[in-house]
């Protein structure tokens, strides 16, 4: 079988760092499933108005889609897996109504409150006007980034005149800003593969900075070696009671099942109160997927090697292409192929 890996090309404004850390994710994946028997090619996507990816696309048999952006642009996640959709080829993560509603957190919020899952309370800013309807302290991030873009020493705010503050510089940057309550408590995630769950990581914040919160802030996660990288540090398998544990994947299905279908791979972040409630912070279709990454560290805990993972995540998509597939023949009493 052959198995296309797309990803962002890049583009001019890139330094060797980012080049390097997409291609390094692309070489992992492709070398995992060639270890597993599949045939494998690397399809960059360079530009949004340039559709010279497709045909490749189409005569694979499926696709892992790695691309999170067109020339680092996160807003055109949307439209790549929106395209590979219209193109009949089996393709692993989540369906494009999760991967654009997860990048709207007001919009993903709004929904998952109507659903029953718990989450805390917000609401959406575009200027410098002050919610009366939250308690502090709050968190002000970006609604409309990932990866925690956004999110630094300063975003939460104890006192009025630090939210007034905090929203001005943001609104500055991005056009909606959500401001959030902020849950004290400990933090997990919960990895899902299809409708598999995986074992749950804590993010534990003991050794953060002095005066820092135990958030995960954009250095926390990205630059390596920081102090905030060093203090925030992941721990999978937790040692939960099974009550705890269970609750915490119970409020997490709840999400997922209701973002994303129970399909794909994701990872649902959480804080859990001192009363033992569990609040949903985000559902994140399609995290990374790379052998360092949070997804393959929950994968070991479950007594899988990172082929395991990403073979199954391939498979996932299939069982997804043909379950379809045999929907339709059952439907309209013919059998019918894909188109590849």
């Amino acid at each position: 079988m052959k198995v296309a890996v797309l990803y962002d090309g890049g583009w001019d404004t890139w330094d060797a760092k980012d080049v390097a850390s997409v291609w390094e994710s692309v070489k992992e994946v492709q070398a995992a499933l060639r270890s597993r028997g599949y045939e494998t090619t690397s399809i960059p996507v360079r530009a949004p108005n340039d559709f010279s990816w497709l045909p490749r696309v189409r005569r694979s048999d499926a696709v892992f889609n790695l691309c999170e952006g067109i020339a680092g642009q996160a807003r055109y996640e949307d439209f790549v897996v929106a395209t590979l959709e219209l193109t009949g080829v089996p393709y692993t993560g989540c369906k494009p109504w999760a991967v654009t509603v997860a990048h709207r957190k007001h919009v993903a919020n709004t929904l998952l409150a109507r659903a029953g899952t718990p989450i805390p309370r917000f609401v959406l800013s575009s200027g410098n006007k002050l919610p009366a309807e939250l308690t502090l302290p709050v968190i002000v991030k970006p609604a409309t980034e990932d990866a925690s873009v956004g999110i630094d020493a300063g975003s939460v705010c104890t006192t009025r005149k630090a939210l007034k503050k905090r929203l001005a510089e943001m609104v500055e940057q991005w056009e909606e800003v959500l401001v959030q309550e902020y849950v004290a408590g400990r933090e997990f995630n919960v990895g899902f593969v299809g409708e598999l769950v995986l074992p749950i990581a804590e993010l534990c914040f003991d050794n953060m900075p002095e005066g820092s919160w135990p958030i995960l802030t954009y250095a926390a996660k990205w630059d390596v070696g920081s102090p905030e990288d060093l203090g925030s540090t992941p721990i999978c398998p937790v040692d939960l009671p099974a009550e705890t544990q269970k609750r915490i994947v119970a409020v997490a299905r709840e999400a997922w099942e209701a973002l994303c279908g129970a399909e794909g791979y994701g990872r649902v972040d959480l804080r859990v109160d001192a009363s033992g409630q569990p609040f949903v912070l985000e559902v994140n279709p399609n995290p990374d997927i790379s052998d360092a990454a949070g997804l393959s560290r929950m994968a070991k805990a479950q007594g899988w090697e990172y082929e395991d993972l990403i073979c199954r995540i391939v498979e996932e998509s299939l069982s997804r292409s043909s379950s379809r597939l045999a929907a339709v023949a059952l439907t309209t009493g013919s059998p019918t192929t894909a188109t590849t």
